[in-house]
């Protein structure tokens, strides 16, 4: 078989292909209403994996998929993200303080992943979401939010 003056080529552009198609994208965002049925020990094992996988991801990729999970939080209607939310929160209360210590943790160990311009994107989200709030909501936020670990 004669070999062309392209098989170079070409042998290098399936290998980079191939190594494209090896680094494996992020996983589709789970719906937050199957997040939300989820048992405690089911969200930390997915915690866990989508955690993993954002370590081998490219800060884009890391992106593109808060914006999916975003998307897929919007897509539920205003009633349904209140009924979400007011579930995930009475479950946070049932939680004991080892296991809420555990989330914290799992919640800082992927921000450590995230390079500082991804932090700070995210901080500026954040800001921009908090001035959405009304006063009341928002001091209801940050009231809970900096409740002093006794007191959970």
């Amino acid at each position: 078989m004669k070999l062309s003056k392209y098989t170079p080529v070409l042998v290098g552009f399936l290998l980079a292909t191939t190594g494209l198609l090896a680094h494996a994208a992020l996983p589709e965002p789970i719906d937050p209403r199957e997040v939300a049925n989820m048992t405690f020990e089911q969200r930390v094992e997915q915690g866990h994996v989508i955690r993993e996988e954002m370590k081998k991801a490219t800060p884009q990729e890391r992106k593109a998929f808060r914006e999916k999970m975003h998307m897929k939080m919007q897509a539920l209607s205003p009633d349904e993200r209140k009924a979400l939310h007011e579930k995930m929160r009475a479950e946070w209360h049932g939680l004991t303080p080892d296991q809420k210590e555990q989330l914290k943790k799992e919640r800082k160990a992927m921000m450590e992943i995230l390079t500082p311009q991804e932090r700070k994107e995210i901080r500026e989200e954040r800001r921009k979401a908090m001035e959405k709030l009304s006063p009341e909501e928002r001091k209801k936020w940050h009231d809970e939010m900096h409740k002093s670990s006794k007191g959970d």
